[in-house]
Protein backbone atom coordinates (compact mmCIF):
# COMPACT_ATOMS: atom_id res chain seq x y z
CA UNK A 1 0.00 0.00 0.00
CA UNK A 2 1.33 3.45 -0.77
CA UNK A 3 0.75 6.29 1.66
CA UNK A 4 1.50 9.63 0.04
CA UNK A 5 4.47 8.25 -1.84
CA UNK A 6 5.88 6.18 1.01
CA UNK A 7 5.41 2.47 0.68
CA UNK A 8 4.46 0.23 3.59
CA UNK A 9 3.56 -3.42 3.24
CA UNK A 10 2.33 -4.68 6.59
CA UNK A 11 1.48 -8.32 7.12
CA UNK A 12 -1.78 -8.76 8.98
CA UNK A 13 -3.50 -11.81 10.36
CA UNK A 14 -5.90 -13.62 8.03
CA UNK A 15 -8.79 -12.86 10.38
CA UNK A 16 -8.06 -9.12 10.21
CA UNK A 17 -7.70 -9.25 6.43
CA UNK A 18 -11.12 -10.89 6.14
CA UNK A 19 -12.67 -8.18 8.30
CA UNK A 20 -10.94 -5.48 6.28
CA UNK A 21 -12.20 -7.06 3.04
CA UNK A 22 -15.78 -7.06 4.31
CA UNK A 23 -15.54 -3.39 5.31
CA UNK A 24 -13.98 -2.47 1.95
CA UNK A 25 -16.68 -4.36 0.07
CA UNK A 26 -19.32 -2.17 1.66
CA UNK A 27 -17.39 0.96 0.68
CA UNK A 28 -16.96 0.25 -3.00
CA UNK A 29 -15.50 -3.17 -3.56
CA UNK A 30 -12.04 -4.74 -3.58
CA UNK A 31 -10.56 -1.58 -5.11
CA UNK A 32 -11.19 0.16 -1.77
CA UNK A 33 -9.22 -2.40 0.25
CA UNK A 34 -5.84 -0.62 0.05
CA UNK A 35 -7.39 2.82 0.56
CA UNK A 36 -9.31 1.64 3.62
CA UNK A 37 -6.25 -0.11 5.04
CA UNK A 38 -4.24 3.07 4.51
CA UNK A 39 -6.81 5.25 6.26
CA UNK A 40 -7.06 2.87 9.22
CA UNK A 41 -3.27 2.69 9.50
CA UNK A 42 -2.96 6.48 9.36
CA UNK A 43 -5.58 6.88 12.10
CA UNK A 44 -3.75 4.43 14.35
CA UNK A 45 -0.36 6.08 13.75
CA UNK A 46 -1.82 9.49 14.62
CA UNK A 47 -3.35 8.07 17.81
CA UNK A 48 -0.10 6.35 18.82
CA UNK A 49 1.93 9.49 18.06
CA UNK A 50 -0.41 11.57 20.22
CA UNK A 51 -0.01 9.14 23.11
CA UNK A 52 3.78 9.11 22.63
CA UNK A 53 4.03 12.90 22.50
CA UNK A 54 2.03 13.22 25.73
CA UNK A 55 4.37 10.74 27.41
CA UNK A 56 7.34 12.66 26.05
CA UNK A 57 6.05 16.00 27.30
CA UNK A 58 5.34 14.50 30.73
CA UNK A 59 8.83 12.98 30.89
CA UNK A 60 10.46 16.27 29.95
CA UNK A 61 8.52 18.07 32.67
CA UNK A 62 10.06 15.57 35.07
CA UNK A 63 13.52 16.40 33.75
CA UNK A 64 14.04 13.34 31.58
CA UNK A 65 15.12 13.56 27.95
CA UNK A 66 15.53 10.71 25.50
CA UNK A 67 18.14 10.57 22.75
CA UNK A 68 15.49 9.82 20.12
CA UNK A 69 13.75 13.04 21.04
CA UNK A 70 16.58 15.14 19.66
CA UNK A 71 15.17 14.60 16.16
CA UNK A 72 11.76 15.96 17.13
CA UNK A 73 11.71 19.62 18.10
CA UNK A 74 9.50 20.95 20.86
CA UNK A 75 7.86 23.20 18.29
CA UNK A 76 6.61 20.15 16.38
CA UNK A 77 5.20 18.62 19.53
CA UNK A 78 3.18 21.63 20.58
CA UNK A 79 2.14 23.17 17.25
CA UNK A 80 -0.42 20.46 16.55
CA UNK A 81 1.86 18.12 14.63
CA UNK A 82 1.23 15.43 17.22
Amino acid sequence: MSLRGKEVRPLIAQELHEKLSIMAEHQGGEKMLAALAGRLLEKQIVAEWHEFSMLLARSERLGKRWKAVEAVSQADLFKGKT
